[in-house]
């Protein structure tokens, strides 16, 4: 084989190393936070464990503190950069095998042995004047009862404690990831139903419209032509908008009026619509195709079947929590079926799925009037 090529194999090997490289500077500010607060807290408990024990003898507190931090520096360097990179290529989001879970077993007994000679070593060097703990002894009054630990039971039981150490830092590793993993699903799942509620309200507004011009066609032939193009501008502004579960308010009153648009030429006087929305709300966020399918609800079944019309009225405004948005209609002698009241059942799960117990709809109905309100959060 030519030298000026890598066998497939060297390629997997650099490619893995160059993935385990690169997994050293992607990390959450959460998992350096994380990291940081677990140094700061191991330098402390040592210090608050070990030194009122030392009475004078040994290292000062300051010698103590540097040991506690080496051993905590060096406990970072072999999480990040012995252990994490390994978790996040061949475990997070996978299904490891036994093989692999007794692979990783091995692995860390391998790093507990490094951190081990590691801090043989700074003991060795003096580095510090404090060296790790070798003896435990207890006293009852003049009784003294020790045991120290040197040699090789020293060496077995601080490995196995490290190795121990390290398990726990994968079990909390690994279950931090599977909970964000989880969290990012239903999130997912969350935004597919949200479009998929969002599409369903497509086809029934196409549908009343394309009623509304077949029973013009043959009265009027120029209104039904303009129905025609005010139906082609409101597809038009809804296709650039579709591929969002919101949108805000000012996007959503711009659609509705197109629809209004549409009932205006159907309706004529009969119609009477008045809005009052408050410039604080234009921006704030709601499920899209919100007002379009109560403005769509109320002229269906409130206003549009009695000869003499009605009214619409569509309000906005700031309230002590979040904000409010208000679509009411009068009721007059004679009201369309109710039908199976599709839309707000698919308005209420779409608020739920976007804003949680942060969004609530409210309606009241009465001999004269129907109103939805909606409070909405901050967004």
């Amino acid at each position: 084989m030519s030298p000026d090529f890598d066998s497939p194999a060297d390629t997997v090997q650099r490619s893995f190393a160059q993935r385990w490289l690169a997994t050293l500077l992607r990390a959450s500010p959460a998992y350096w936070s994380i990291q940081g607060l677990s140094l700061l807290a191991m330098v402390v408990s040592t210090f608050v464990l070990i030194e009122p024990f030392a009475n004078g003898r040994g290292p000062g507190a300051s010698m103590l503190a540097l040991r506690a931090s080496l051993d905590a520096l060096l406990f970072f360097l072999v999480t990040h950069v012995g252990l994490r990179p390994l978790l996040r290529l061949r475990y997070v989001n996978r299904n490891p095998t036994g093989a692999d879970w007794l692979g990783l077993a091995g692995w860390l007994a391998v790093l507990a042995a490094f951190s081990l000679g590691v801090g043989l070593l700074i003991d060795h060097l003096k580095l510090t004047g404090a060296s790790g703990v070798t003896a435990i002894r207890f006293q009852a009054g003049e009784e003294e009862i020790g045991f120290a630990l040197r040699g090789g039971p020293m060496y077995l039981i601080a490995a196995f404690n490290l190795w121990v150490t390290y398990v726990l830092w994968c079990a909390l590793y690994l279950g931090w990831k599977a909970l964000q993993a989880r969290r990012r699903l239903q999130a997912q799942l969350r935004a597919a139903r949200m479009q998929q509620l969002t599409h369903q309200l497509s086809p029934h507004f196409l549908f009343n419209a394309f009623n509304t011009i077949r029973g013009l066609v043959f009265e009027d032939a120029q209104r039904a032509a303009d129905l025609i193009t005010q139906l082609s501008e409101l597809f038009r502004f809804h296709l650039q908008h579709e591929a969002r579960s919101r949108q805000s308010l000012q996007e959503d009153w711009q659609l509705a009026q197109r629809y209004l648009a549409i009932e205006a030429v159907r309706l004529e006087s009969r119609l009477r619509v008045k809005a009052d929305l408050d410039p604080v709300c234009l921006g704030r966020q709601v499920p899209s195709l919100t007002l379009l399918c109560l403005v769509e609800n109320a002229i269906k079944h409130g206003i549009a079947p009695n000869p003499e019309g009605g009214w619409l009225r569509v309000v906005a405004r700031p309230a002590a929590e979040g904000w409010m948005l208000e679509v009411e209609n009068s009721l007059g002698r004679y009201r369309a079926e109710s039908g199976t009241r599709t839309g707000l059942a698919n308005l209420r799960e779409r608020l739920e799925l976007g804003f949680g117990e942060e969004a609530r709809i409210e309606i009241e109905e009465n001999a004269s009037l129907f109103r939805v309100r909606l409070r909405l959060p901050n967004r």
